[in-house]
């Protein structure tokens, strides 16, 4: 068969044989949560092997052919879309296996297609987890894309974000290089360690993919908690609520800690229905440690339901762990004199059951209830900082309150622990548009046919862009940090000029043929 030499996904599958390749029906891959590509991709491959990814990687850079790294296809920061032309995907979720887990070493090494449920599910019968253990979108996220984006929330209150857990890489360079980090860098070793000599490993996590294609990520493990508790409370001030949020990370008290505004603790509560509600009470029931108190728990759910959450104001939703039951409710305790001083008052604790229940729902939702579409923006800021963190935000959308309402945005917030040091401030925006490939994809059936029509919308989305530069000048002036960088949060300009430099000459070294995920990490627009 003769190819069109134009054709240069036809002329690089070509040279592939054997490696799956998707070359039409690529709508859905040109979108993120939020952003459409300015380039759509040429073609998604789906390599099963390491060995594939050293091929393909090859291949692409003597054609010219740009590559971008794709996991579950859940953020936000155009992290996988082209930013060129003559781009193609590549989706890992073929490189889907449990390569070793080794119970006494305490330590797990996957593939970087491996969800974070998939592995959630393989450590449970050992009475294992990773310190770090997943996101909410952990059904369909991976841990390769994680630990490349960098990812928070289950174990963030007090045990870090996805790369706080990781002892070593296997990563694939632009030049088709495999380079192993950590301690198993050595022929004689294992990757049970990390930090021998200069931090490596370090290099390629956050690095959204600029400096090569993770293909194995190894993790720490330790013992999962035996006692759990659950705390829930209401604040009419959400600075003061920020003030104990970061007392409670600063002591170490909680594994998740999170804040939510009252229409935000609405929609978690609304899901599906009942029959949703019942499939909740029985892996409430399941995943408790003993009958008697998964039975405990599911009945407080079905007294106080979702309908508590209509009456609320802002919420603060804790799920607190020991090595027994009796330490997790003294650190409960704890936590309950703190809200209390922070002047909340103690509600039914519905939601970190329901979210410790089933951490990884079906990612359905996201759109609102209604089917307008959503955007999230984050920082996170040192403890001390996070009330002003929260005020200085909600002023940007106080001053700019009517023309926000002209164009049908409203906003809330999603509020987090970042132990010891760290509270995250995440806003939840909301406007009609028209949804995207990717909110249809993950619907079924009969919630597409129920879906309200929307049009399109690019007054909203413009004026969108406009209010996320305003809030990400106001985050950097207070020190804000952020993950999923992609190509949506300011990193290289808030850099000094020698590092700037530096990481200039890591990219020319790692990925000579600027292949790699080109401007990611690089470029800001946001």
């Amino acid at each position: 068969m003769v190819i069109d030499p134009s054709d240069k996904a036809a002329a690089l599958a070509a040279r592939l044989p054997g490696l799956p390749m998707v070359g039409d029906v690529l709508e859905l891959y040109a979108t993120d949560v939020f952003y459409q590509a300015p380039h759509k991709p040429i073609a998604v491959f789906r390599p099963a092997s390491e060995d594939d990814v050293q091929r393909l990687v090859r291949e692409a850079g003597a054609s010219g052919v740009g590559l971008y790294s794709r996991g579950g296809g859940l953020s936000y920061s155009a992290g996988y879309l082209p930013a060129r032309p003559d781009c193609a995907l590549v989706d890992l979720s073929g490189l889907d296996r449990i390569l070793e887990l080794n119970v006494q070493d305490r330590y797990v090494t996957v593939e970087a297609g491996v969800t974070w449920s998939a592995l959630r599910d393989a450590l449970r019968p050992h009475g294992l987890t990773t310190p770090f253990w997943g996101t909410f979108s952990g059904r369909n996220a991976t841990v390769g894309a994680s630990v490349s984006q960098g990812a928070k929330f289950f174990g963030s209150a007090s045990r870090g974000t996805s790369a706080e857990s990781v002892l070593g890489l296997r990563v694939v360079t632009g030049t088709g290089e495999l380079i192993q980090t950590g301690s198993a860098a050595d022929a004689n070793s294992v990757p049970f360690f990390r930090n021998y000599g200069p931090d490596l490993t370090g290099l390629f996590l956050g690095d959204c993919g600029a400096f090569g294609i993770k293909t194995a990520v190894t993790l720490q493990l330790i013992p999962m908690a035996k006692g759990e508790a659950f705390v829930s409370f209401s604040f009419d001030d959400p600075a003061a609520q920020m003030g104990a949020m970061a007392q409670i990370g600063a002591e170490l008290l909680a594994s998740e800690c999170l804040g939510m505004d009252p229409f935000s603790a609405q929609s978690r509560m609304q899901s599906e229905g009942l029959l949703a509600d019942l499939k909740t009470m029985g892996q409430i029931v399941r995943g408790a440690s003993s009958l008697s108190s998964g039975l405990r728990d599911a009945t407080l759910i079905a007294l106080h339901g979702r309908r508590f959450a209509r009456k609320v104001g802002y919420l603060m939703n804790t799920i607190v762990e020991g090595s027994e039951q009796r330490e997790a409710e003294r650190r409960a305790r704890r936590v309950r004199a703190i809200a209390r001083a922070a002047g909340g008052r103690e509600i039914p604790a519905s939601i970190p059951r329901v979210m410790r229940a089933v951490p990884f729902p079906p990612m359905s939702g996201l759109l609102t209830p209604s089917g307008k579409r959503m955007a999230w923006l984050h920082t996170v800021v040192p403890n001390s900082r996070g009330g002003e963190c929260f005020t200085r935000t909600e002023a940007v959308f106080q001053r700019d309150a009517e023309a926000l309402k002209a164009l049908g945005i409203s906003h809330g917030y999603l509020l987090s622990t970042h132990g010891p040091s760290g509270v995250g401030v995440e806003t939840l925006i909301r406007w009609s548009d028209a949804p995207l490939p990717i909110h249809l994809h993950f619907m079924s059936e009969a919630q597409r046919a129920a879906l309200k029509p929307r049009a399109d919308n690019p007054a909203a989305r413009d004026k969108l862009k406009e209010l996320t530069r305003t809030i990400l000048a106001e985050w950097r002036q207070m020190g804000g940090v952020h993950m999923q960088i992609g190509r949506k949060y300011p990193y290289m300009e808030t850099r000094q000029p020698a590092v700037r430099e530096l990481l200039g000459q890591l990219k020319a070294q790692f990925d000579p043929a600027d292949i790699m995920s080109p401007q990611n990490l690089f470029t800001h627009d946001p």
